[in-house]
């Protein structure tokens, strides 16, 4: 399988892309500037471009059969979007190349259907709408953008990534399921890979902790 990471040299991209390796994933990693990815693999590919330029993206995901997003978003932002505009830019390219798995990311300030009222389904939203409400608004207009398109798609959803050690232990759930907050970024890059070959979270936005 070939796949195209966005974002890989940040501080969940680069562990995605290492694990995407390890699985043995032929990894194209599209990034604003490649000397950031310390990271060399014969099964790796740099890519240097801007999430803005729709030619830059629709050239890039050319031939792979799945994408992961990993670009984050500066929670203080007051003007451009430029991560939602980046996604409409992939969006339109995946459908002229007839790709389909999508895999992404988000917080629990963005609600799913399947969420059940929580301490982690409503705190991060209420606080997300004071804090942040930009970015909020950025990451709401994605999930949209994702959710009624015609991809095969997920979203991670998480809170508080950490540069803490790997453990391979994540917790799983849409508010029913007790788990900790804080959760290792290398965590959260691992799971995201192993969605690629995993049906259970298709169509679906699991929150994830320790």
């Amino acid at each position: 399988m070939k796949i195209i990471i966005f974002g890989a040299s940040g501080g969940i991209g680069k562990f995605a892309a290492q694990h995407a390796l390890e699985k043995g994933y032929e990894v194209k990693a599209f990034l604003r500037n490649p000397s950031k990815l310390t990271i060399k693999h014969e099964n790796l590919t740099t890519i240097q471009g801007e999430i803005s330029n729709y030619n830059d993206i629709k050239n890039a995901i050319f031939d792979c059969d799945a994408v992961i997003w990993c670009v984050g978003i500066p929670m203080k932002r007051y003007k451009y979007m430029d991560s939602l505009e980046g996604h409409k830019n992939l969006l339109k390219a995946m459908n002229e190349h007839g790709i389909k798995r999508l895999i992404d990311w988000s917080t629990p300030s963005v609600h799913f259907k399947k969420d059940k009222k929580s301490f982690s389904t409503v705190v991060p939203g209420f606080l997300a709408g004071i804090l942040f409400p930009t970015a909020k608004k950025e990451l709401i207009s994605i999930a949209d953008i994702i959710t009624t398109s015609n991809l095969n798609w997920t979203i991670v959803r998480f809170m508080a990534p950490k540069d803490t050690s790997y453990t391979g232990n994540v917790k799983v759930g849409f508010g029913e399921t007790k788990m900790n907050f804080n959760i290792s970024r290398e965590d959260i890059g691992a799971f995201i890979v192993e969605q690629l070959n995993n049906k259970t979270y298709e169509y679906s936005m699991p929150i994830i902790g320790s």
